[in-house]
């Protein structure tokens, strides 16, 4: 793709090389990342799967080991603005020039083999983390695990943040058959760690019948909270340690307590060969950020992004929402994929929503409006108010909010981004 001069043009033509958007398997990536010799990093490698807080995961990552002064390269999907996002080193998004210098490297190295989108940006990921010289690179699984591209390269060690039910199309709508995809990262003789408090037997399973090391929340490791500080606590294993007076991560949300309890055990796994201290790694927790997350954008009201697309992350704002209760009334700007269960999303988040303003995603994608409006009519909600796009629902909404309401958008990483680029 000789002709290509900018990073769009490189993305453009990418998503129309393949015959399929999503084609798991390891073959073609192999072959092309054996020609471009990326096959033996240096570097250690921490490999993250899970179906919700993948990304929260190696964010606090990320901050932990930029805290300590490494050079860490991180590669996450998908992007909510730029796809630069996806591809970071120290903390940063890697400008145009270098994606698509990664891009030519990889199309004069793959011949005629057919590379898809998600292929195409792991290997770049890869080759810059490389001509970096990183000192440790940070994988974020894009679906599934045991096929998906980022599992090429030997984790040193894998982690499994948690186990929902999603693309169900890909996955299967079973969690002990997703909990055994997903536990593929894993390698024998090196630690997994599974963050699920209830997880599916096929995790363990698969981990005793390969030999890696699980590390089970719940089981060898342990959080705690009291008040605005945490503790974890590593009580199996040849290094059981405790690491105490934390501060809470700069993330909101329960779950991120866990995420980072995750993130510290798989960094206690490469003692030796990546050191902090208690204060690079209260630093870290201090300053860790990543957009979308319960995102707050305004005050008075307050206005947040998330972008839950799931019931089991949906549970999780659901909770966040009872959790810290508004004064006013709680408004949300909602659409989803018509791909994603929207019945289990609305049915645990109806008791802590007011009113519901829906729209239909540009995409060709989307959930129709009328899908849409059918769910809300099963889950009986009783202010559901549709509309054509966002800006007319945010322009329907805004002159009715008060200082005290509350206003969520979710249910979709576009909302997210529509959000952010179209009203803030």
């Amino acid at each position: 793709m000789s002709e290509a001069r900018s990073l769009q043009d490189w993305l453009d033509w990418q998503e129309s090389l393949h015959f399929s958007a999503i084609d798991l398997g390891l073959d073609r990536i192999t072959a092309v990342a054996q020609r471009m010799d990326l096959l033996q990093p240096v570097f250690p490698i921490i490999t993250v799967a899970g179906t919700n807080g993948k990304g929260s995961t190696v964010a606090i990552l990320s901050a932990l080991l930029q805290a300590a002064g490494y050079n860490v390269g991180a590669y996450t999907s998908p992007h909510i603005l730029r796809y630069n996002e996806r591809i970071a080193l120290r903390g940063e998004p890697v400008a145009d020039e270098p994606i698509c210098a990664a891009f030519a490297a990889i199309d004069a190295a793959r011949g005629d083999i057919s590379l898809t989108y998600f292929e195409f940006g792991t290997l770049a990921a890869m080759w810059l983390f490389k001509e970096s010289a990183v000192d440790v690179a940070i994988l974020e699984v894009g679906l599934g695990g045991r096929l998906d591209a980022a599992n090429l390269w030997d984790a040193d060690v894998a982690l499994i943040t948690s186990i929902g039910i999603d693309h169900i199309d890909w996955l299967g709508d079973d969690r002990e058959l997703i909990g055994r995809e997903k536990a593929g990262v894993a390698r024998a003789g090196r630690p997994l760690i599974c963050g699920d408090p209830e997880p599916p037997q096929s995790i363990a399973a698969y981990a005793t019948e390969l030999g890696a090391e699980l590390i089970q929340y719940g089981q060898a490791f342990t959080f705690s909270q009291t008040g605005e500080r945490f503790s974890v606590s590593l009580h199996a294993g040849t290094r059981p340690q405790i690491w105490a007076d934390l501060p809470l991560p700069a993330l909101l949300g329960d779950v991120q307590l866990r995420n980072a309890a995750c993130a510290l055990i798989a960094l206690q796994q490469l003692y030796g060969r990546l050191m902090l201290t208690q204060r690079q790694i209260v630093h870290g927790l201090s300053t860790v950020t990543l957009a979308g997350r319960l995102q707050k954008l305004a005050t008075v009201p307050d206005i947040f992004v998330d972008v839950a697309h799931n019931p089991h992350a949906a549970q999780q704002l659901a909770l966040w929402l009872r959790k810290n209760p508004s004064k006013g009334t709680t408004y949300v700007l909602f659409s989803m994929l018509a791909d994603k269960d929207i019945n289990g999303v609305l049915q645990v988040l109806v008791d802590w929503v007011d009113e519901w303003h829906f729209f239909p995603l540009q995409d060709e994608r989307a959930m129709t409006l009328e899908n849409m409006q059918a769910a809300m009519d099963v889950q009986k909600i009783a202010v559901a108010v549709p509309h054509r796009e966002l800006k007319q629902a945010w322009n329907t909404l805004k002159p009715r909010l008060k200082g005290e309401d509350r206003v969520v958008g979710f249910g979709s990483f576009l909302v997210v981004s529509n959000m952010l680029e179209g009203l803030f």
